[in-house]
């Protein structure tokens, strides 16, 4: 399985707000080696939280395909007043090697 976060940055008090944006989706669902989207709420340093949103796929190319799809440009167009929000971000994935559950 192959891991991709996004880890974005966000004003102090809007972290749940900026969170909602990814609730709907916007086509991830469909595509094709798409396991599961989580997005975690948690602090950042002081004035800020941090949103961590993380997709796990088959493989690479399941989350390669999905950021040349059209889906993925519609879902990333715009952003409304949730960008105001937006202090920064940074794209890290990774190669799951263990999984365990209870």
């Amino acid at each position: 399985m192959f891991v991709v976060t996004n880890t974005i940055r966000i004003m102090a008090g809007h972290g749940k707000q900026v969170a909602e944006r990814f609730a709907a989706g916007r086509g991830v669902q469909q595509m094709p080696g798409f396991i599961r989207l989580e997005v975690w709420l948690g602090e950042g340093k002081e004035g800020e939280e941090e949103l961590k949103v993380c997709t796990v796929w088959e493989n690479e190319e399941s989350f390669r395909n999905w950021t040349s799809s059209e889906s993925f440009r519609e879902s990333h167009r715009g952003g409304g007043e949730s960008k105001q929000y937006m202090l920064g971000a940074s794209l890290n994935k990774y190669e799951m090697v263990v999984s365990s559950q209870a």
